[in-house]
């Protein structure tokens, strides 16, 4: 039995008693969110085809491709049905806030917890690199598989949370990956890899504006983008955001930052480390979270990045 054998039954077992559930994800949705979301989903869908299953939150256009459409679903519905909450365990970074009318809440993360106590039954395994990861672990542990119709959603979550394993290539990822593979029966070259790695000339062009504008500010390699940056070469706040790790350990710098400007004012706040800085602690000082080597937060303007490059510098050495 794993060591959250007991969770998984808790969170299955409401999962059995329910004729309809609905998954959410967080904001600004990456891949291990949506992944989590349709996984999960078709997870359940196949092993209850009996019950109701939704998954709903936008897709960014940079992921389209890869996920089908999610599900238009009404309050009503909402308000009799179980709801799931992958890939964040605080509420308020919920995308859509109709899951506070729901009748039960459960939940599967895998970032660090915040110092508050949660009310509602959750799985949580930081030592996994992905969301994707623990629903794939809890469906082994509680069905014996995963079904075929999850796998590739699955997959598709751990493969852009760990950098197509450059942030894990652990024994315990590389088996579950495996697994996913074998169990889902897809190739992953030709049905994610030519997708989610194909460029536009957009995209190089945005490349060479950060590789054009990164600075140093102490142990910390940074760029700052603002909204027209990204808009004049027709990208969105989410295809402008996640680029962070194109200035990984650059010149030895052990720690590096992307801050984006979001269409509402507000800054989106990228912070990563090699491992061995907690950048994770310094996300919560600024409202946010996740892991240590890889957190986030949001910031009010431009006139709080130093505040946070201060921060970074006085970050926790591990």
């Amino acid at each position: 039995m794993s060591y959250f054998a007991k969770e998984i039954d808790t969170i299955f077992s409401k999962v059995e008693a329910y004729d309809s559930i609905v998954i959410f994800g967080h904001r600004n949705p990456d891949g291990d969110c949506l992944g989590s979301v349709q996984g999960l989903k078709n997870a359940l869908k196949a092993l209850f085809p009996e019950k109701k299953v939704y998954g709903v939150g936008s897709i960014p256009n940079y992921l389209s491709a890869l996920f089908a459409p999610s599900d238009e679903v009404s309050d009503e519905v909402i308000e009799n049905s179980l709801a799931f909450m992958v890939d964040l365990s605080d509420l308020e970074r919920v995308e859509d806030q109709r899951i506070l009318k729901a009748k039960e809440i459960v939940c599967i993360d895998h970032h660090q917890p915040k110092e508050v106590e949660v009310d509602f039954p959750i799985v949580r395994d930081t030592a996994s690199i992905s969301a994707t990861t623990i629903i794939a672990k809890c469906l082994i542990e509680r069905y014996r598989y995963i079904p075929k119709e999850a796998a590739k959603y699955l997959f598709i979550g751990l493969i852009t949370d760990s950098g197509r394993f450059q942030f894990s290539s652990s024994p315990d990822t590389l088996l579950i990956a495996a697994r996913m593979v074998q169990e889902g029966q897809f190739d992953a070259k030709e049905e994610i890899y030519d997708t989610l790695y194909a460029q536009r000339s957009s995209d190089l062009r945005y490349k060479s504006f950060l590789y054009a504008n990164f600075a140093f500010y102490g142990l910390v390699t940074y760029v700052c983008v603002r909204r027209q940056d990204y808009e004049s070469l027709g990208l969105s706040q989410n295809e402008a955001s996640g680029q962070v790790n194109l200035l990984s350990l650059l010149d030895g710098h052990p720690m590096w930052a992307q801050f984006t400007e979001q269409e509402d004012g507000t800054i989106r706040c990228e912070l990563r480390s090699n491992t061995h800085y907690n950048v994770q602690k310094v996300a919560i000082q600024f409202g946010g979270g996740g892991h240590i080597p890889a957190s986030g937060c949001k910031l009010k303007s431009f006139d709080q990045v130093e505040d946070v490059l201060k921060a970074m510098n006085e970050a926790e050495k591990i």
